[in-house]
C-alpha cells in the first residue's frame, strides 16, 4: 500500500467517525462512550488495522474538542479505541489460515464474538479504575454494537462490497483461482476450467460459475479489443458472492464506459453484466488498470 493510499484511507476512517460521533456528543443526551460509533473502532480496526485505529482516534479528538469533553474521558476513549481496534485486527488474523474475513459459518460469528468478548473485559478494566457503572456501561456499549451493528457492516464489507483488508505483514490473502488471459482462444479455455475446478472445491453451483465466466469473457473481449497485446491478470474469490479483479496495463481503458459508435449487440453485453453485478467499478492506478465485478 502506497503513502497517499495509507494517508487517504486514514483520512477516511477519520471522517467516518467524526461524522457519526459528533453530532451525537453535541446532544449531551448520551455519555461520551456510547453511540452508534462504538461498531467503528472494531470494523475499521478488523478491515484496516493501524490506519483505521488512527483514523478512529483522530476523528474521537476533533469531536471531543468540538464540545469541550474533558481530558481523561478523552483519554479513555482513545485506550478503549485501540485496545478493540488493534485487538480485533491481530486477534481475527492470528486465528484464521488464509487471512480472509469472512462471516459465512458458525465458527465465524463464534471467534468473532469471544474476541469481542474479551476485549470488551478489556474496556471495562479501564473504565473501571474510574467508576464501576461507567465501566459495565462502556463494555455492553462496545459489545452490543459489535454485535448488532458491527456484524451486518462486516458481512457487507467481506461478502458484497468485498473490501480488501490491510493484511498483517507476512501475511497474505488466498484467492481460488488465479490466472491470466491472452487474446486467443485457448487462454479463456484453460481460465474456464480453472474456474469451475475452484468452485467444485468450494462446493460452488454452476449456475454461479457460469455468471461469473460471462462477465469475466465479456470484459476480457472489450480489453483486448482496445488493447490488443494485454496480459490480464484475473484473481477470482468465492464466497456468498463471487469477486472477480482483473488487472492490466498500459493506456487508461474503462471497459464499463460505452462509446457511441458501438455496436448494438455489444452494448446489450455490457449492460447485461452491469445488471448482474453487485458491484462494478474501474480504476487507474500508475499507469494500471483494475476493474472488480462482484455477482
Amino acid at each position: 500500500m502506497r503513502n497517499r493510499e495509507k494517508l487517504t484511507l486514514t483520512l477516511l476512517c477519520a471522517l467516518a467517525y467524526f461524522v457519526i460521533d459528533a453530532p451525537v456528543q453535541m446532544t449531551h443526551v448520551l455519555p461520551s462512550f456510547a453511540g452508534i460509533k462504538n461498531f467503528l473502532p472494531l470494523t475499521l480496526g478488523l478491515f484496516f488495522g493501524a490506519y483505521g485505529v488512527a483514523g478512529c482516534v483522530i476523528g474521537c479528538v476533533a469531536s471531543a474538542f468540538l464540545v469541550n469533553l474533558p481530558v481523561p474521558d478523552i483519554l479513555r476513549e482513545i485506550v478503549c479505541i485501540v485496545i478493540i481496534g488493534l485487538g480485533m485486527f491481530h486477534g481475527w488474523h492470528h486465528t484464521t489460515k488464509s487471512g480472509r474475513i469472512s462471516f459465512k459459518t458458525w465458527p465465524d460469528y463464534g471467534r468473532y464474538s469471544v474476541l469481542l468478548a474479551r476485549l470488551c473485559l478489556c474496556v471495562w478494566a479501564v473504565y473501571i479504575t474510574s467508576s464501576l457503572n461507567a465501566g459495565v456501561s462502556a463494555g455492553l456499549a462496545y459489545f452490543l454494537t459489535g454485535l448488532f451493528i458491527g456484524i451486518p457492516v462486516n458481512i457487507l464489507f467481506s461478502s458484497l462490497l468485498y473490501i480488501e483488508p490491510v493484511m498483517p505483514r507476512g501475511k497474505f490473502p488466498l484467492n481460488d483461482a488465479d490466472f491470466c488471459l491472452l487474446p486467443d482462444a485457448e487462454s479463456l479455455e484453460g481460465a474456464n476450467e480453472i474456474l469451475e475446478m475452484s468452485a467444485m472445491k468450494r462446493g460452488v453451483k454452476m449456475k454461479r460459475v457460469l455468471e461469473i465466466q460471462s462477465c469475466i469473457e465479456e470484459l476480457a473481449l472489450r480489453i483486448h479489443k482496445a488493447h490488443p497485446d494485454a496480459r490480464i491478470s484475473v484473481s477470482v474469490t468465492f464466497g456468498d458472492a463471487i469477486s472477480a479483479r482483473l488487472h492490466y496495463c498500459g493506456e487508461k481503458y474503462n471497459p464499463f464506459r460505452i462509446d457511441p459508435d458501438e455496436d448494438e449487440i455489444d452494448i446489450m453485453s455490457l449492460k447485461i453484466i452491469k445488471h448482474r453485478a453487485i458491484r462494478a467499478s474501474f480504476s487507474n492506478l500508475g499507469g494500471e488498470n483494475n476493474v472488480h465485478v462482484v455477482v
